[in-house]
């Protein structure tokens, strides 16, 4: 298991109690610890509820003294495992947003977790059977369920929650903060607020003063904020800034570009080709695991093995859009609770994008012609039975009191894997991944802010963006969002025609298909014109989905036992 664990030192450290056995993957075995009855193996940025650095040692205390509720005032990134022999019990535990990954699998009188289920598929006694349910998920949505895996067998740690295994089936017990214990708020925070708890949380994450420090700068006014804070608390050696985009004329590359030149910092720039992708793919779904997102993925992996060596903490500006209303959704929400009839027309929208019709009603499809072309588009493949339902509902909430509110309260009760996705692809590199806003602190202070101090007619972000001019320039703090993706033009579509080419050939044994090849043709464009963004947001979740199949399905017996010395990604 330890062999099969990402980077993290040459050695693997053991230690024994009773029948319970933890062992890490490190240079070092200062996060394995044992505390009187107590086994504990914890990774990431464990931060008390003053921002203070905790250790391992400091975990085995804590929990010894409070139980359970020691994990209410613990903050940072970090996934934690302690063997309590006193009640014969596993303790799981992780951050509120899941930046630390941890996964389980459980059989008759036998408990298994790791960091990364690599590991865990170095037991015979777990099944590589596929969950189809969970695959065709992610086909429609780009993500797994949360707690599921793409494995039946492996389940994920829920974010935010503790898990107890004992004798009987888990016991999963949410942590704080726990958005259930709010009120829906009514009264206004200050930009000074904002401000004060982002810096409080990107101050936590740069105590040593030996380390050398990172941006993931794109070019909005998240990871701006950062860039801000840590040049105005670290000396200018100790920071630069990386950007990863598809060219010159990228919104982010030109956007990242001004933020460092006004800041003054060192900044470095990664151009990716989509013809990269033919060797990006296969080492991302490697490093991920489960699939998901789409364009970013890769281009993060390409950012983080830039940086390697050059800095050893990450920064990077994820959660900022989820907290205080900065994606799409949060606009389509905004505009379906405030916009008479806008509800009724965004959902007809959204059922055709599912199935590939046109809309029903001419209003409708009035906005389908003018967003999306006079044609219908094709429904995606599927890995099981048709789960239109599987899709996410963003307009739920369109009809309640405070709806951005609502929306907050569920993705922090039921959120998926994308941030460990986001830090094993900066782990691979040896780098140390920060998101200084998945913070406690700025979770419940998110959680206190009012819906129309965050989307208002015209801008999204709002009270963010106002408490970034108290430090950056409105060139920066106004600037449109841009989602981080590639050109798609005609060399993009040759990359995915080729990819399909290359992963589904009709020699593959029958037996090892999840994505059905025959879907995955229909989904082929006709001709030499370049695909459109949703056509290339199917294919490439039939081609992640095929790459992992081979990766970690068929080739599920190099992973047992000594067999699993030399394996990584496939090639293309």
């Amino acid at each position: 298991m330890g062999r099969l664990l990402p980077q993290g030192g040459p050695d693997v450290h053991i230690l024994q109690s009773d029948q319970a056995h933890f062992a890490m993957r490190a240079s070092t075995d200062h996060g394995l610890e044992r505390f009187d009855d107590r086994l504990v193996a914890c990774s990431g940025h464990l931060l008390d509820a003053e921002g203070r650095p905790l250790s391992g040692y400091d975990v085995a205390e804590g929990y010894g003294r409070q139980g359970v509720q020691f994990f209410d005032g613990l903050d940072g990134h970090y996934s934690i495992a302690i063997w309590d022999a006193s009640r014969r019990a596993l303790v799981l535990a992780r951050d509120p947003f899941g930046v630390m990954p941890l996964v389980f699998a459980q059989g008759e009188n036998w408990t298994a977790f790791a960091s990364h289920y690599k590991a865990l598929l170095a037991l015979p006694q777990i099944s590589a059977a596929p969950d189809l349910l969970a695959i065709n998920t992610f086909l429609y949505n780009g993500w797994a369920p949360p707690g599921r895996t793409f494995f039946k067998d492996l389940r994920q740690v829920l974010p935010g929650s503790v898990v107890l295994v004992g004798t009987s089936e888990p016991n999963i017990i949410r942590t704080k903060p726990r958005a259930c214990d709010y009120e829906i708020p009514r009264e206004p925070v200050t930009p000074n607020q904002v401000l004060e708890t982002v810096e409080r949380a990107v101050n936590a994450y740069a105590h040593d003063k030996t380390a050398k420090y990172g941006v993931s700068l794109s070019g909005g006014v998240d990871s701006a904020l950062i860039a801000a804070l840590l040049h105005k608390r670290l000396p200018r050696a100790q920071l630069c800034s990386f950007t990863v985009g598809h060219g010159e004329s990228d919104p982010d590359i030109i956007g990242a570009r001004q933020t460092s030149s006004i800041l003054g910092i060192s900044h470095r720039e990664v151009i990716v080709r989509p013809m990269d992708l033919i060797e990006l793919l296969p080492k991302t779904v490697w490093c991920l695991e489960d699939p998901g997102g789409y364009d970013e993925f890769p281009q993060l992996y390409a950012l983080a093995r830039a940086a390697a060596g050059k800095v050893d903490m990450l920064f990077s500006g994820n959660m900022c859009d989820t907290l205080f209303a900065g994606m799409p959704a949060h606009r389509r929400l905004w505009l379906g609770h405030h916009v008479p009839g806008a509800k009724k027309i965004l959902n007809e929208l959204r059922s055709a994008e599912l199935s590939g019709t046109l809309p029903a009603s001419w209003p409708a499809r009035a906005v389908h012609y003018a967003i999306k072309g006079r044609h219908p588009l094709p429904a995606p493949c599927s890995a099981g039975p048709n789960q239109n339902g599987l899709a996410t509902e963003e307009m739920a909430f369109a009809d309640e009191d405070s709806p951005l509110f609502r929306m907050l309260g569920s993705a922090l009760a039921s959120w998926d894997n994308r941030m460990g996705a986001q830090q094993v692809l900066a782990a691979e590199f040896g780098l140390r991944s920060c998101m200084p806003y998945a913070s406690k602190h700025l979770i419940d202070l998110a959680l206190r802010i009012p819906d129309r101090q965050k989307v208002g007619p015209t801008q999204v972000k709002v009270i963010l963006r106002k408490a970034a001019e108290l430090i950056l320039p409105r060139a920066i703090t106004r600037r449109k969002k841009y989602i981080q993706q590639f050109k798609y033009d005609s060399e993009m579509a040759d990359v995915m025609d080729h990819l399909h080419s290359r992963l589904f050939v009709p020699s593959r044994k029958a037996q090892s298909r999840i994505v059905n090849p025959a879907e995955v043709e229909r989904l082929l464009r006709r001709g030499k014109r370049p695909y459109k963004p949703l056509e290339i947001r199917w294919l490439w979740n039939a081609i992640t989905a095929e790459i992992w199949t081979q990766q970690f399905v068929d080739r599920r017996d190099e992973f047992l036992g000594d067999r699993s010395g030399h394996i990584g990604p496939i090639s293309i």
